[in-house]
């Protein structure tokens, strides 16, 4: 296995960090300056869709954990220096086992990004918190990773319940109901998402009026929460959702 570190427009090193509200993407979704979580993996179809950063924190300090939780944050200079020098360093991005060490397949990546000053920094590592025992990646990779699910079970904690009027939908065609056999019929007052061209599955994103439908006529207990609905023609769907973060939304 091996892990890949890509570097997007910046130098390796002699990067600066400025205060928080440096780096803007735009006047109304900005970017995060920060951010971690999970791709990948042996997963079912539209999972990943799902799965939201472990950690986002924006030029005003406001940090949402998995699109969930949401807090304001104090000073954040000291962690941005070190996701930079953790992620400008290519040593960070090398995965090294022994012979016995356990060859560990369909495991999701951990990746970080850092956005600062309009430069970007990002690292992938496989199976990252699987080869720990091993000490597969080096002591900064893992320092980082600790440092930023600290920050993100703050969040968790203390933060309030992040819940705008914006979700990513996904449904799967399905020929049958759920473990007990229930199919609901679907909400009349919420739009049926368009399936891909290999009538499979299908994702959307939700605004305003179409995402409150969903989550007035559709509770669920979070996105892993998949439930079965037969929409008007017959077909069965099995269908969950997400709060889109800031920088995740068109309108």
């Amino acid at each position: 296995m091996e892990r890949r570190l890509l570097l997007a427009g910046v130098a390796a090193a002699g990067i600066a960090i400025g205060t928080p509200g440096t780096a803007v993407a735009g006047p109304k979704h900005p970017k995060p300056i920060l951010e971690y979580g999970q791709d990948g993996g042996f997963v079912p179809a539209g999972w990943n869709e799902l799965r939201a950063q472990s950690l986002v924190i924006y030029p005003d300090r406001t940090a949402i954990a998995d699109a969930r939780h949401r807090l304001r944050l104090g000073p954040i200079d000291r962690l941005l220096r070190q996701a930079v020098t953790v992620l400008s360093d290519q040593r960070n991005g090398d995965l090294t086992l022994g012979p016995d060490d356990p060859q560990i397949a369909d495991a999701p990546h951990t990746y970080f990004r850092t956005r600062v000053k309009g430069k970007e920094l990002y690292l992938s590592a496989y199976a990252l918190e699987t080869y720990r025992a091993a000490h597969g990646y080096p002591a900064p990779t893992y320092a980082l990773f600790d440092a930023l699910e600290n920050v993100a079970a703050r969040v968790r904690m203390r933060g309030e319940r992040y819940r705008p009027d914006a979700l990513k939908v996904v449904a799967i065609a399905s020929e049958e109901g759920g473990p007990s056999g229930a199919v609901r019929p679907w909400p009349a007052g919420v739009r049926v998402p368009e399936l891909r061209d290999d009538g499979w599955w299908g994702v959307e994103d939700r605004h305003g009026a179409d995402a409150r439908a969903v989550l007035r006529l559709m509770p669920h207990d979070g996105p892993e929460d998949w439930r079965h609905y037969r929409v008007p023609s017959g077909k069965i769907l099995i269908f969950s959702y997400r709060r889109l973060l800031p920088h995740e939304r068109t309108v």
